[in-house]
């Protein structure tokens, strides 16, 4: 499901300058002047996807390993979901 970023939330999302965030398996927030973008909805999605696949807990577990790995860009589950964002 993916909802308005509000509060706290789109609070984090500005100072990091993110546009979205999932948080599996509650969900995935997008901030408001970005809920129509198609794309980055897609790639949101992706990351819940991945959770209902890997399971919550591995799929952060995994996440966090990667990202130490490879770094944030080469992730390999925001490879993945960037490639979920093209229709």
């Amino acid at each position: 499901m993916i909802y308005p970023a509000r509060g706290p939330l789109r609070w984090f999302l500005e100072r990091t300058r993110w546009a979205g965030v999932a948080v599996p398996p509650f969900g995935a927030w997008i901030e408001p002047a970005h809920l129509n973008n198609a794309a980055l909805v897609r790639h949101e999605l992706r990351h819940l996807e991945q959770a209902r696949e890997m399971g919550v807990v591995r799929w952060y577990l995994t996440y966090l390993w990667y990202t130490l790995r490879y770094g944030y860009r080469d992730n390999p589950l925001e490879v993945d979901a960037r490639a979920a964002e093209r229709p």
